[in-house]
């Protein structure tokens, strides 16, 4: 099994999108220990919110999620000024070609099917990130101390 240490830019923000609150507590513990900063948000409409001030560079989004499903909150955060170009990955249980390719249209780069590997995740992440532009300090605002799930 290969995993993907620590990235090479200093600790890039990830929002985790995950309304199951064990999944969500794991994952970001997971993502921590890989170097991410990661903020949680446990439905789509605080997920918005929250990405306006805290910038991810990356979005890992459950697409069954309360007040917006993921694909509604993948699609604000293409509009965004301050989303728009990071890295949204669509976490789900939905395995259809017909729902990866509504999550193509709604704006995510990668659709993973739960249950995700360990390896699977921090691929798709790291893969993901060096695709793109490392951006420079977009938002010196962060909201860390208003996480909706703690560890």
């Amino acid at each position: 099994m290969t995993l993907h240490p620590q990235p090479a830019e200093p600790r890039p923000r990830v929002l985790l999108v995950e309304d199951h609150v064990d999944s969500a507590r794991s994952i970001s513990r997971l993502l921590r220990l890989f170097g991410y900063d990661v903020r949680v948000e446990v439905d789509g409409l605080a997920a918005v919110r929250a990405a306006e001030h805290f910038a991810p560079r990356a979005a890992l989004i459950d697409l069954s999620i309360p007040s917006l499903d993921g694909f509604e909150v993948a699609q604000h955060l293409r509009a965004a000024a301050a989303t728009h170009d990071s890295l949204l990955i669509a976490m789900t249980g939905w395995a259809t070609e017909e729902h990866a390719a509504r999550a193509r249209e709604a704006g995510f780069d990668s659709h993973l099917v739960k249950p995700i590997s360990v390896e699977t995740l921090t691929g798709a992440l790291s893969a993901g990130l060096a695709g793109r532009p490392s951006p420079s300090v977009r938002n010196n605002r962060s909201c860390h101390s208003n996480r909706s799930v703690r560890p």
